[in-house]
């Protein structure tokens, strides 16, 4: 390399704030790489070494030139690696990618490059009064998916509360794949309760769960819109939880909605609520969380913290604890106790 190659290059690497966007650029060549490796299927693909011909015929490539260039650049982000014409995974997101706990981080892959990016490249429009995005239901599974990073976090939640109690009665609106019923199970086996949510699709999943988890008989999972009475949630309830699913309520049915649920509650029953709140420039995921949930129709921003705790103080609950999960988080959990004796 001549010396005047270097001084130019020099001179461009003295563009203020170049080196850093640089470091960021590559890191979303990187996370667009993998996306497109997983979904393609090529990163289950190689499990094994294979060469770019048995890669080819399993996975049905129509367009090689394509493919190649797919494989390039695993290869130059350090992704994939080449020993004697043999691909394999080498970069250590990728194989934790297609590792045990691998699901959870390509749905997270997955919501940044798809309903994440697409917050942001159309957020100028929908600022200015464009329609916002209309894929909600699209994304129910992924959000599901990435969504059960935080099922320890709520488990040690919901435990604080359930442990030690004779025969508790729990009520999990937006029930999803019925985790949280089994946790409760795990954690006291007196426990028995209700779970509900209103896809039809997911209902079937929790309830096929339930069966496999041999709980059939302590839970009862139920398709449904929670504030439509209904004699599935008309029994009382000791704990009625609310997982990362307020923001799916409309801000003016809140208060309809919290009164309704303490109304289902035993006397001294609890509303657990477990969510992340407006970061107020404090935290970069719940901020990013809020954009998304700000730029899609059915969903709403998230609260602040005051907001809730002033809703379930309107409700009568007069003993409510604020629970925070992870420091420099505004993902908390609260829990409100029934005033009633």
């Amino acid at each position: 390399m001549k010396l005047r190659y270097t001084v130019s290059l020099l001179r461009i690497m003295k563009i203020p704030g170049l080196y850093p966007i640089m470091k960021d650029w590559q890191a979303f060549i990187r996370m667009h790489f993998i996306y497109a490796a997983y979904e393609s299927g090529l990163l289950q693909a190689l499990d094994s070494p294979r060469t770019r011909e048995e890669l080819i015929k399993e996975l049905d490539v129509k367009r090689q030139d394509l493919f190649d260039a797919l494989l390039d650049v695993g290869l130059a982000s350090k992704e994939l690696a080449l020993n004697n014409n043999l691909f394999h995974i080498r970069g250590k997101r990728s194989k934790a990618i297609v590792g045990s706990n691998g699901d959870i981080l390509a749905a997270i892959i997955q919501a940044n490059v798809t309903y994440y990016s697409d917050a942001y490249r159309n957020a100028t429009d929908r600022i200015h009064g464009c329609e916002l995005g209309d894929d909600l239901l699209k994304i129910g599974d992924l959000v599901a998916r990435f969504s059960r990073i935080s099922e320890p976090i709520i488990k040690d939640f919901i435990a604080g509360i359930i442990r030690g109690k004779n025969t508790p009665r729990i009520l999990d609106i937006g029930c999803g794949s019925g985790v949280l019923l089994k946790n409760a199970f795990d954690i006291n086996p007196l426990v028995s309760g209700v779970g509900l949510d209103i896809d039809e699709a997911v209902v079937q999943q929790a309830r096929q769960n339930i069966s496999t988890w041999g709980l059939s008989d302590r839970f009862k999972i139920f398709c449904g819109d929670v504030r439509i009475v209904s004699k599935e949630t008309t029994d009382s309830f000791d704990i009625i939880a609310l997982c990362n699913i307020l923001y799916y309520f409309e801000k003016t049915e809140r208060l309809g909605l919290l009164q309704t649920l303490r109304k289902m509650l035993s006397p001294q029953g609890v509303i657990a609520v477990a969510m992340g709140f407006h970061s107020r420039g404090k935290d970069i995921g719940m901020a990013n969380l809020n954009l998304a949930n700000s730029s899609l129709k059915g969903v709403t921003p998230l609260p602040q913290l005051h907001e809730m705790t002033s809703l379930l103080k309107q409700c009568g609950f007069s003993n409510i604890e604020i629970h925070r999960f992870m420091p420099g988080s505004t993902f908390y959990g609260i829990v409100a106790q029934n005033s009633e004796v």
